[in-house]
This record gives structure tokens, sequence and C-alpha cells, in this order.
């Protein structure tokens, strides 16, 4: 009966990858190795693959032996309830609930289960999960096979030396098109991962940064529409900023525009100066030809990305909520009331307006200018990473590779289309260009080891500066470059370590 049942299954996953069509990797092609921006658009492959018929769309799988596990126990340690939007909901669920997600997950899980004849089992952390994680390593009591704590705990944890290379570990593939290759390319120091993450997690999905643009707002003020801007590549900071004075209105008539009772240009906060710095094709260190990471900021273009950074954030037309503020509520009102035209906010606040009867679409972060490659988006540090604890004997640290392995591929066929195909575009997003927007959100995502790490303050320099509106990047570069030079050689010094 059971097998029925997982025939039943395997069926309809299959009608589901055929439905996910060009989703055959929201990462970058896994044969890439640098982090240059890909071309806006399809490839050629990618066409390929979309103009195939259906009878020849195909499960994906992972290069592992049939395996029986003897009921072995995989336990993860994740966010808890005490988390809310963001606890845990891609790793282990009870029961099917109707909910894409909370099924692709379940459904995921019976397969592998059944296949592989394992148990996948969290525990729901609350408070710090880092250090409940850092303890069982430390302990050896290896209560957990699998971390998944934000992206800074996460480094901590990697430069504590707590994790594992992940090239190293049994059963892993890393250059599998779910692996997310831009996370590798990000967090891979001198050949060695300690972190990432890919398709059996939905995290990195929900800490995108991006915008949102209500339609009232936009067909009141007859504006152009900003999915011609985007397909015909002059989404600029300059054309948004023109959008958003145009729209910027003294409601209450009292002299000061105050994104709480007045129309503004954009409602967000800090992190949409994140947004901008990496939409604008920046980023804190790349790798260099050996792996070592590398300081990228210092570089003719960083005045005019300030000038540009503190021109959108101008508090004339831009709502920057103060970070005591419940900003689940002081700036998702403005837009549900057609008091802004933009909405600067993590993706997964998309389906936090599932509810919202105004009619919104979602656009990538804006270009510097038009001879700029591509956009690219930045996730933020509250997306989970996945660590494997050094402390685990050779048989368990395989065993966790084993089931990553299986998770991540089967999560090809069942969760990647849920959370996209099913939960966004069928549910939650309000036109067929959203689709298409979503699709250059998720290709063009950034890590950022110095980001994360804000090597000797630098980055969070650049920040506060910004607000000031300087323009001045020499005075901070001077002030932080040999403190961050000092902090990179320290981090180096711990990879080289790590067996």
């Amino acid at each position: 009966m059971y097998l029925k049942q997982i025939a039943r299954i395997m069926r309809l996953a299959l009608a589901l990858a055929v439905m996910a069509g060009i989703l055959a990797s929201c990462s970058k092609d896994p044969d890439k190795t640098t982090d240059e921006p890909a071309e806006n658009g399809a490839t050629e492959e990618n066409a390929d693959e979309n103009n195939k018929p259906e009878e020849e769309a195909k499960l994906t799988a992972p290069n592992l032996p049939e395996t029986n596990w003897n009921g072995k126990e995989i336990t993860f340690i994740v966010r808890g309830p005490a988390f809310e939007e963001w606890e845990s909901q891609d790793i282990c669920v009870e029961e099917e609930n109707a909910e894409p997600v909370n099924d692709a997950v379940y459904k995921r899980n019976a397969i592998l289960e059944e296949r592989y004849n394992f148990k996948i089992k969290k525990f729901g952390a609350g408070g710090d999960i880092q250090a409940q994680a850092d303890k069982s390593i430390q302990s050896g009591s290896n209560d957990y096979f699998v971390t998944m704590c934000n992206t800074v705990e996460t480094n901590s944890m990697a430069m504590k030396g707590n994790l594992n290379d992940l090239q190293k570990v049994g059963y892993l593939d890393l250059g599998r098109e779910y692996w997310d290759q831009n996370s590798i390319y990000g967090f891979t120091v001198e050949g060695k991962t300690l972190f990432m993450t890919g398709d059996l997690s939905v995290m990195a999905n929900d800490a995108t940064w991006i915008l949102m643009f209500n339609k009232n707002v936009l067909q009141s003020a007859q504006l152009e529409d900003p999915y011609n801007l985007v397909k015909t590549n002059k989404w600029t900071v300059d054309r948004m900023h023109e959008m958003m004075k145009n729209v910027a209105k003294d409601l209450n008539g009292d002299g000061i525009i105050d994104g709480r009772v007045d129309q503004v240009g954009l409602t967000t906060h800090d992190t949409t100066y994140d947004g901008l710095f990496y939409g604008m094709g920046m980023r804190v260190s790349n790798m260099d030809e050996n792996g070592c990471p590398q300081l990228a900021m210092n570089n003719e273009k960083m005045a005019l990305v300030m000038e540009k950074s503190a021109m959108i954030m101008d508090k004339s037309i831009t709502f920057n909520a103060p970070p005591t503020a419940d900003l689940k509520d002081v700036l998702a009102k403005p837009f549900e009331e057609d008091r802004t035209l933009f909405y600067g906010e993590v993706l997964q606040c998309v389906i936090r307006r599932r509810n919202m009867e105004t009619p919104f679409g979602v656009l990538p972060f804006p270009k510097l200018d038009e001879t700029q490659a591509d956009y690219a988006h930045i996730v933020h540090v509250t997306a989970c990473m996945i660590g494997v604890p050094s402390s685990l004997s050779d048989e368990d640290k395989d065993f966790a590779g084993f089931v990553l392995e299986a998770m991540a591929a089967e999560s090809k066929n069942w969760l990647v289309p849920a959370y996209y195909t099913i939960a966004l575009e069928g549910k939650f997003m309000r036109d067929e260009e959203s689709k298409e927007m979503l699709d250059i959100i998720l290709r063009t995502r950034r890590y950022d080891l110095g980001y994360v790490s804000d090597w000797g303050s630098m980055y969070s320099t650049y920040v506060s500066n910004v607000k000031k509106d300087s323009t001045d990047f020499a005075s901070i570069w001077d002030k932080c470059e040999s403190k961050a030079l000092t902090k990179i050689e320290k981090d180096l010094a711990t990879y080289q370590n790590i067996p």
C-alpha cells in the first residue's frame, strides 16, 4: 500500500518538475568557479531545457549508492517556534497540512526515509542556537549531526574550529546543481568550505533582499512600467530616484514628509543600504586565484555608490524605520495603505503580504548604471547555513553527508517547485512579470565573507558614513584597512588548521 503511495508521489513530483520549467536551478552554473555576474536572461542551455517535451523531463537524482541505514537517526539543530516567521520549516514536519512548503518537506522526507531507511529529526532550539550547538560539539555529546544557525553564528562556529570542511565530507558532491554555487564561491577559502546552503533549505530564499512596488501608487502617479525598465536594462538607481520623487507627498500639510502618515517613495530599514551596495555591483571581498579573500571595496566607484545610496535613502522621499520599530507593522502599513511606491525588505515579506488586497509586484534592486553587467542581491545574514560538526566520528560524518546529499537532490523535485512555482508564483504573486523578476533575483544572489565577518569594521563604517551623507571612502579605508587585513590573516590561519 505504501509503495503505491510512493509511486503516486513520484508521478506528482514529475509533474511538479515539469511545472518548474526554467527552475533547473536558482543557483549559478556549477561549472563556474568565479562570481562574475551571469548574463541577464536564459542561457542557450536553459532555453534547450525549456523546449524539451514533457515526457523527457527527469527527476533530479544524486549519485548515491543504494544503502540501508537500518533506521539510523539524524538530528538537525534549527530555529524553533520562538523565532516566529524565521522558525525552521524546511527540514522536518510532523504531517501534511495543505501548505505547499510543509507538504513538500513531508513528502521529500517520506520518500528518502523509505528509500534509504534512515530517520530525519530536528531539534527546534530557542535563544542562542550557536551556544547550544557549540556546547554539544565541544563536549563531544554529538546531539546534532547538522547545524543550521544564521550566517554570522555559523561563521563564528567555523572560526572556533567547530565545523568540518564540507569538501571532505563523504557523499557530498558540492558541484551539483542542488547546492547553491554562489554560496560555495562566497564561503570557500583556500579550497575549504565550512558552510554553505542549497535547495534543501528555503532560508536563503526568504532572506534575499528585494524590492516590492505598489501598483496603485504607480498608476496614480502615471509612472513608467518598472518591469519594462528591468527588461530593457534601464532599471538604475537614478530611474528609481526619479520615480520616488514623483510620488512623495506631504498628505497632512504639516510641512514634513513622514512615512508613518504621509506618502513616500520608499519604506524600508537600514538593510537597504546593503541592498543598494550589492545592487550597484559592489562587494566587500572577493576570492583571488588561490581562493584567498581579498578586500574589494577600495575602487573608483565607491564615492559614486555612496552618493547614490544616500540619494535613495534621503528622508524627504524615504521612510527608514528606526531599529526600535516593530518592522512588521511600521513598514507594512504604508505599503498596504497605498502610501509608498517601493517597499524594501526580505523576500519572505512577499509571503507575509498574502492577504494584501492592493496589487503589487516584485523587482530586483537597481543597477548603478546601464553599463553594469547584471543585477545583484545580498542574502541577509538571517539566512541559516549548513554545517557539519567537527566532533562527529568519521562514520557519523559520512552519514550526515549522505543524508544532506539525498535531501538536497530530492528537494529539487519537491521543495523548489513548492516554494517557487506553487507557493510564491501560484499563491502570492500578483502578475506574470513578477515570476520573471524572481528568476533574476534568485539567480543573482551574492554571499560575501567580508560582509558576514565585517573585517576591521570596514563595511559597518561604510554604512555609518553613508547615513551621514558622506562620500569620503578614502578616510574609511585609511581607518579600517590595517585592522581588516589583520583579521583576514587570523581567519586564514584558522582555515589552514582545519584538516
